[in-house]
This record gives C-alpha cells, structure tokens and sequence, in this order.
C-alpha cells in the first residue's frame, strides 16, 4: 500500500497537479473512500476511476441517489463518457446489487424495437441473463400507454421489464480512464 506522499508524488506526476494543492481537495473529500481519489498504477500507466465512481475489474460505476427516466438515464451517462450499466457475468451481477440498496435501478438493457438489445452492443441472446420469473412480459395492464420496454434490478437483483418513463434510479458504467505517466 503507497503512503499518501507517495501518492501525492504520483498525482504530480500523472496530472501536473503538486501534492500540496492536491491535498486541501483530498480533505475536502473526507468522507469519500480514498481508493476514490487515487489510482492504481503499472510500470508506465495509471487505471483510475473519477471520483465518487467505484472501480471493479475493468469498469468505474457510478450509482444513482435519485430516479429519472431510462433515456434520461442513459443520456446522463453518456454526458459521462459512459452508458447504462451491461451485466456480462453473475460475477459482475453479485458486484452491482450489492450497490443497489434495494431500489429499483435501471440498466441499460431495452427491447424497443421488439429485440433485447443492450447499450454497448453486447450480444443478450449469447450473455449472462437473470430475469426473475415470467419476466420479461411486456405487461400491458399498467395503464400508462404501450408495453415495458427498459430492463431495471429488482430490490432483489433480478431482472424485471417496466416502462421506460418510470423514474428509477440507474448505474453506469464506463471502462478505466488510461493516463500515461511521464518520467521526469
């Protein structure tokens, strides 16, 4: 494990930022996990999540406090150089609920055209899937107008189809910034 000053030293180098101007906003972000405000570094690169994002594998997710529409959700997150939540593997899937504190959450997995499709192009057919069971049903009976077409965690982690105006809280997820260190 790096000592702060290390750390510092290390942000110096990756951003140009010195350590003691870095500091007042590490305090400043107390409450925050430090692994919030720091990188995990290579021989010659950084991997590093923004803060308030939580690194896992290969990804940063960032979760929600508050609900808005699927769309918006994932426009919200593309403003973030990210997407809605993909879920690859039960692993990944174990990962996320434990985040999710029990509320409806979206995830960027929708069948508007009739197909299920998620945001980045994985393949649904072929990938990990936890529907609960019976689902996806298309209800029709809730009275707002047309089918569900958005996929969103249960409280339970499984996976329910809702309408897509619903205002839910969301995931999203973006692959590890990549920040060349210089050598001075």
């Amino acid at each position: 494990m790096l000592s702060l000053e290390s750390r510092l030293e290390k942000q110096e180098k990756v951003w140009g930022v010195p350590g003691p101007a870095f500091l007042p906003m590490a305090q400043w972000a107390e409450p925050q996990p430090l692994h919030s405000i720091s990188c995990h570094s290579a021989s010659t690169e950084s991997t590093c999540c923004p803060i308030n994002w939580v690194e896992h594998q290969d990804s940063c997710y960032w979760f929600s406090r508050s609900g808005m529409p699927w769309a918006e959700a994932e426009k919200h997150c593309q403003l973030e150089n990210a997407h809605l939540v993909v879920i690859n593997s039960r692993e990944e899937q174990n990962f996320v609920q434990e985040h999710l504190n029990f509320a409806y959450t979206w995830m960027g997995l929708s069948d508007r055209e009739g197909v299920w499709k998620w945001v980045d192009g994985t393949d649904y057919e072929a990938g990990f899937q936890n529907w609960k069971p019976g689902q996806p049903d298309d209800w029709q009976g809730h009275g707002l107008g047309g089918g569900e077409d958005c996929a969103h965690f249960h409280p339970d982690g499984r996976w329910n189809d809702d309408v897509c105006q619903k205002p839910y809280y969301w995931v999203c997820e973006a692959g590890l910034t990549q920040a060349s260190q210089e050598s001075h």
